[in-house]
């Protein structure tokens, strides 16, 4: 009897994570080493992960762009800053910065085997490998949050202030807007929300000055579409099919 725990579902849950590739076998084996992430093939081929908690999913993508400077950053839950670093570098690849934050906290960034900057965050016993944070470039934090809050309702924490964060729909990711960032533009490392509505979701975008750039059909059968922020960051929108 499988014991793995099943994924929340829910309206604006940061859900799913394309991370481009130069070789998928190397990138999945690497993750799946480091951060204990679940390997699986699909039905037509596409190796696909689930993080450490079974909560976040996704891909890795082959010709595209690698997110090789630190705009958006998506950061990953570890036990250990020290003891994951020294894997990450055993495995071939590079630890960019490691920052100190106090009461025992770390943050490092690295890079994968296909070079994005990829972050790690250490909080023993949440759930090693669960990915956990969200870093979105802005020039403008109370003008982005306002944006998110008006399409996603996230639950957000310090708005009005250049330190404003979120926590998703269900509370499984977390973030920030950061300043001093370039934007994310094309479709490298991107990043999903699930949606009660992905039709709903566009209008919501489009009323508050977004984008779209892809709209529904374009990955059929799958429900997606994707758009720009304000600042020109692409996302993806999701909906889970009934």
């Amino acid at each position: 009897m499988s014991t793995k725990k099943s994924p929340t579902y829910g309206d604006s849950k940061v859900c799913y994570v394309e991370i481009p590739a130069a070789n998928i076998a190397e990138s999945s084996s690497f993750y799946e080493k480091v951060f204990g992430w679940t390997i699986r093939t699909r039905s037509d081929g596409t190796v696909a992960f689930d993080d450490g908690i079974n909560e976040v999913s996704g891909a890795w993508i082959l010709g595209r762009k690698p997110a090789t400077e630190p705009g958006l950053v998506v950061s990953i839950m570890v036990d250990s800053v020290a003891e994951t670093t020294k894997e990450i570098t055993a495995g071939g690849c590079k630890i960019v910065q490691v920052i100190a934050t106090g009461d025992g906290q770390e943050i490092a960034w690295f890079t994968d085997p296909a070079g994005n900057v990829m972050g790690i965050y250490q909080h023993a016993g949440g759930g090693h490998g669960k990915i956990c944070y969200l870093e979105i470039p802005t020039e403008n934090v109370d003008r982005a949050a306002n944006f998110y809050d008006a399409i996603f309702k996230w639950s957000l924490r310090d708005q009005g202030t250049e330190h404003a964060a979120f926590d998703d729909g269900v509370g499984v990711v977390s973030g920030m807007w950061s300043l001093g960032r370039k934007s994310s533009p094309e479709a490298g490392l991107l990043v999903y929300m699930m949606m009660d509505s992905v039709a709903a979701a566009i209008d919501a975008v489009i009323a508050n000055g977004g984008k779209i750039v892809q709209q529904i059909g374009m990955d059929a059968p799958e429900i997606t579409a994707r758009f720009h922020d304000l600042d020109g960051n692409l996302f993806g929108l999701y909906q889970n099919p009934e």
